[in-house]
């Protein structure tokens, strides 16, 4: 059994079936493990969203904003952009086995026999993995519990940004959603900033990639994430992997099997 970590797929289905193909995947026994943002922006999330239903026994996927944001325009609480590329897999007749199917997904995944733990967009360097863990555990129970519809709608905003011990439970929400969905540069006091995108020459001064900031705990194992397009998966610290090289924005995408520490690439097809 093989364990194949892939990339931001974003409704990209034909380069990733090339890479299924590549590695010669057999859903029963390998295990394929994507970072989150599995639909919206590609060509194809109706084709991305029946593939994850048909072998859903062997993935082990987490949510990525994308993913949450899906949620939300099912559930009524936003209508799809024109970008978005949504209509289709709306209009699927599996659309809302999808949606019950993503709505059980966790935040993060442990992988203790590979010394693995993932997240779409990282872990908080001033939390314990523990304390991520028991929100990430909470959450997916919210979400799994049917009555949802509330929690995203005030899902969205900028206002979390900085951990408190005193959150409301919606703020606690709304906090474990941003870091693991959203986080890429922090400021001086750990607040998340929402707005840079930038590579790490061209950010500004004041702000540091969450991976450069030093861990309240010491830690063994690897970080895999996706979310960061323009990382194109340097971050150059063995301790964490980027899996999001851009496919859904003419770049490529990546997968990387753990057991032999083997990384594949393919180009974006269309």
């Amino acid at each position: 059994m093989a364990h194949y970590f892939v990339g931001d797929i974003q409704g990209c289905y034909d380069e990733l079936m090339r890479l299924l193909e590549r590695v010669d995947f057999d859903p029963s026994q390998d295990k394929l493990c994507p970072v989150g943002d599995l639909v919206a922006r590609g060509p194809a999330s109706d084709k991305v969203a029946k593939l994850m239903l048909d072998i859903q026994d062997s993935v082990l996927t987490v949510l990525g904003n994308h993913d949450l944001h899906f949620l939300s325009i099912f559930h009524g609480l936003f209508q799809p952009k024109k970008n978005d590329k949504l209509d289709t897999l709306l209009k699927a007749p599996f659309a809302e086995e999808y949606a019950n199917w993503l709505a059980q997904q966790p935040l993060i995944r442990t992988f203790p026999q590979l010394n693995i733990v993932m997240s779409h967009a990282g872990l908080h360097p001033h939390l314990s993995l523990q304390q991520h863990l028991d929100m990430s555990d909470w959450v997916q129970q919210v979400l799994a519990g049917g009555k949802i519809k509330p929690w995203l709608k005030a899902m969205y905003g900028d206002k979390v940004n900085k951990w408190q011990a005193d959150f409301s439970l919606q703020d606690k929400f709304n906090f474990i959603i941003n870091v693991t969905t959203r986080m890429r540069y922090l400021k001086n006091k750990g607040q998340l900033d929402f707005k840079c995108k930038d590579t790490l020459a061209a950010a500004p001064d004041n702000l540091t990639p969450w991976f450069n900031v030093p861990r309240m705990e010491d830690v063994d194992f690897q970080i895999v994430f996706g979310h960061w397009a323009s990382l194109m998966g340097c971050v150059q610290n063995k301790q964490y992997m980027a899996l999001d090289t851009g496919c859904v924005w003419g770049q490529y995408m990546t997968m990387y099997c753990a057991e032999t520490a083997t990384k594949y690439q393919q180009g974006a097809l269309f």
